[in-house]
């Protein structure tokens, strides 16, 4: 593409990867705040070069952001209906927003398993630079929208909002964790009708009891010594970290007019829930088509995702492109489901998706 601000972008991947080479030759046992923090600079330095990239290079382009995920990894094809829709596509870099997640962290399992994350996802990153190329841009969005916009705490307060509305008499996260230690304590002070739409894990029923889900959650995790933690921590890791991880997403969303790519359930259903309940809460004058663009497309590429990797269909990236625009793929897809409807049925849009992959291998 001769377009100088592409180009630009090229040069920042680049050195990202000078960068991400120099920091991988540590062993992991070796890694620091003090390298997550290099790489927080680098991204800082090159802040306002992410943001023209979507303000003129993206804008009025379909850009597919892989998000609410570690890693981005090249040998599983599964991943490639990621590629399948959309203009442009960016793999919102997780690596900078690890820093604030270490900062006074003392669970030495928890530490342990994210310097494997982030031993893994260096590497990880290094092998798309490397192999996608410009396919797939690296940029981490969350961490630059906060970066330019200045309302991290916002957010966090919004989040701790979110969650206290679950509860009928806790108005603060200082008071939940007073008044929320054991299973007994949850029962008692949730809102039961608020409460419905929590899910704690992938399979998650809310139909079962609270002790059940509980324990399940805990046998499902070992990224802490959950031998340590109370049923109040454990509720409170689980459902706020996704209430926080959601509202990253309607953020990039909005702020950068990207459409999220989620591939697990979990995510997806805190991400349509809070995009719904903020659209539901907002002036009218506020409220922002974009958002709701992006959350229907979110929606379809997920359903697309979970048809596709059941195919194990093994074309490499590019052929696969090739068959994609040969077919007109996306165009179909989005014709036969009539444009931006989010009320379509979820079978209509399998049919649909499942339909036109059809074409793509027997293409």
């Amino acid at each position: 593409m001769n377009n100088p601000l592409f180009k630009e972008l090229i040069i920042v991947q680049n050195d990202y990867l000078s960068l991400l080479k120099k920091l991988d030759k540590f062993p992991q046992n070796e890694i620091s705040l003090a390298m997550i923090d290099s790489i927080n600079v680098f991204w800082y330095e090159n802040r306002n070069i992410v943001n023209l990239v979507f303000e003129y290079l993206f804008r009025g382009r379909d850009t597919y952001c892989f998000s609410a995920a570690t890693i981005f990894d090249i040998d599983d094809k599964d991943q490639n209906s990621f590629f399948l829709m959309g203009d442009y596509h960016v793999f919102d870099d997780p690596l900078p927003s690890y820093l604030n997640t270490l900062i006074g962290v003392t669970d030495e399992v928890y530490l342990k398993n994210m310097k494997r994350i982030i031993s893994d996802t260096i590497k990880d990153n290094i092998r798309i630079i490397d192999e996608i190329k410009s396919d797939l841009i690296i940029l981490p969005l969350r961490y630059t929208s906060v970066i330019l916009n200045q309302h991290y705490n916002d957010l966090d307060q919004l989040a701790e909002n979110i969650f206290c509305n679950f509860f009928t008499s806790i108005t603060n996260i200082k008071e939940y964790k007073y008044k929320v230690v054991t299973t007994g304590d949850l029962i008692e002070h949730l809102d039961h009708q608020n409460s419905a739409s929590i899910l704690l894990f992938d399979g998650d029923n809310p139909t079962e009891t609270w002790e059940y889900r509980i324990q399940k959650y805990r046998e499902e995790n070992d990224y802490f010594d959950m031998d340590s933690l109370s049923s109040g921590e454990m509720f409170f890791l689980a459902v706020f970290g996704n209430i926080r991880q959601a509202l990253a997403l309607i953020d990039i969303a909005r702020n950068f007019e990207v459409i999220p790519f989620i591939r697990s359930f979990i995510p997806l259903h805190y991400y349509i829930l809070l995009s719904s309940v903020l659209e539901h809460n907002s002036n009218p004058e506020l409220r922002c088509n974009q958002v709701k663009y992006s959350l229907w497309k979110t929606k379809v590429s997920y359903f697309l995702y979970q048809e596709f990797r059941k195919r194990k269909i093994n074309f490499c990236l590019g052929e696969l492109n090739q068959k994609a625009s040969y077919t007109g793929f996306e165009s179909k897809v989005f014709a036969d489901l009539e444009g931006s409807d989010d009320k379509q049925e979820i079978s209509t849009i399998r049919l649909v998706v499942n339909k036109y992959l059809d074409e793509i291998e027997k293409s």
